[in-house]
């Protein structure tokens, strides 16, 4: 299928909203190669994910697409389950904390140094698409094998509750730092690269780390209770706590990684005579081509075949309304003031009481969650990283709304009913 004939396939295609992310295109690129074939038998993992579309700050999802990956994963996880996919990613994650340091004073030339700064990041890359693959895959067993337990309107809790993760991501990791005693610098060399998320941005300062670090030394430790599972669940819960713990490590490694690398990623830039290396292809630079991707643009993965179109192929449409519908991910009732975070670099405006509005959380929200009196999402399942939060915060949540950062703004007031999982306007 030559060029044309693939962007008109996808523009023909039922696509929707599927996850909002201000990622550079050097970052979204190399996911998108790494979603193929050939990216996955880098891993030893016979499968790929077969569709996908990012375009202008957003990906894009259909129900085929998500059909099509569950039907891959459940192929791979025979093969090679759960388990040893996510030892594979600590892995790489602890090779290339190691590898990437070593880097620092390399004499190589820029091109060579690209190669093989990317060689140390990339298989992480593989392990994003895995943990997709393989939540579509086990969403739609887990749901049927629970319904034989608990109640319709009580399912969405039940997942979420025995799917939670015995194993700590990092986030956990640092409070439990906190509270066992490591002064401000040592967390800072340690966790910094937590705010840093997508790859080419700022990570935590001192002062920030310091703020984190007084908000956890006083507020009350709560131990979170343990729920009782079915003997006929157990091996399948696991099995899902092992995807959920992955969804969140694949991320944190990714960003830790491109977080260690920066030194090295500005060594290539000024090498070459680039601000950055954010707004190019790899590919296209190791090739000689120094064309910047614009900010309008849109990367397609159709099987093994990754394309860069440097203008938007999806029409934005607009959305009105007063009132949202999602998931009820933690039950509750809130009014409050409208805060809509995209960034880290947006939480600073959360005040006390205010409803975070979001596409979704992610660790580096985490001290305007804990002053927030409530979040809406667009994105997210009942094991997403809000609704986690949610349930361990005892905060109100309606997730999976879709449309929330396109109906509120700054400043409105709005109430968030979490028994009804409704969300509306009152000002």
């Amino acid at each position: 299928m030559n060029k044309q004939e693939l962007i008109n396939q996808f523009k023909q295609m039922p696509w929707a909203p599927w996850l909002h992310r201000r990622f550079s295109p050097f970052v979204t690129y190399l996911m998108m190669k790494y979603a193929t074939p050939a990216g996955f038998k880098t891993q030893g993992i016979n499968g790929q994910f077969p569709i996908a579309l990012y375009d202008t700050d957003d990906w894009y999802g259909t129900e085929e697409m998500f059909r099509l990956a569950g039907e891959e994963a459940e192929r791979y996880l025979k093969e090679t389950n759960i388990f040893i996919l996510t030892k594979q990613c600590e892995d790489a994650l602890l090779y290339g904390r190691k590898a990437l340091p070593l880097l620092y004073k390399s004499n190589a030339d820029p091109i060579t140094l690209l190669k093989e700064v990317l060689a140390i990041i990339d298989p992480i890359n593989v392990y994003i698409w895995v943990a997709h693959g393989s939540e579509a895959f086990y969403r739609h067993h887990i749901r049927n094998a629970a319904k034989e337990h608990v109640q319709e309107d009580e399912l969405d809790k039940f997942i979420g509750d025995i799917s939670f993760p015995s194993k700590k991501n990092a986030l956990a990791q640092l409070e439990d730092d906190i509270r066992t005693g490591l002064s401000v610098n040592e967390l800072y060399q340690k966790y910094a690269w937590i705010k840093a998320r997508g790859g080419f941005v700022p990570g935590y300062t001192l002062e920030e780390m310091a703020e984190i670090q007084t908000k956890v030394l006083n507020e009350k430790h709560v131990s979170r209770p343990e729920p009782k599972i079915p003997t006929d669940l157990i091996s399948l819960a696991q099995e899902m706590q092992e995807v959920v713990y992955l969804r969140t490590l694949r991320t944190d490694s990714l960003w830790e990684l491109y977080y260690i690398a920066q030194p090295i990623f500005d060594t290539i830039a000024k090498g070459l005579g680039l601000p950055s290396v954010k707004d190019y292809i790899s590919d296209e630079l190791i090739a000689g081509n120094f064309e910047v991707v614009p900010h309008e643009h849109a990367i397609l993965k159709y099987y093994d075949e990754v394309l860069v179109v440097r203008n938007s192929i999806v029409s934005q449409s607009t959305v009105e309304g007063k009132e949202v519908a999602g998931v009820i991910a933690q039950k509750g009732n809130a009014i409050g003031t409208v805060r809509i975070i995209y960034t880290a670099a947006d939480t600073g405006k959360v005040q006390k009481g205010d409803i975070i509005v979001t596409n979704m959380t992610t660790p580096a929200y985490i001290t305007a969650m804990q002053r927030a009196a409530a979040f809406v999402t667009d994105e997210g399942g009942i094991t997403c990283h809000a609704a986690i939060l949610a349930r361990e915060m005892r905060k109100p949540c309606v997730i999976g709304t879709k449309i929330a950062t396109k109906i509120f703004k700054d400043g409105d007031v709005v109430e968030v009913d979490a028994i009804k999982g409704i969300v509306k306007k009152l000002n």
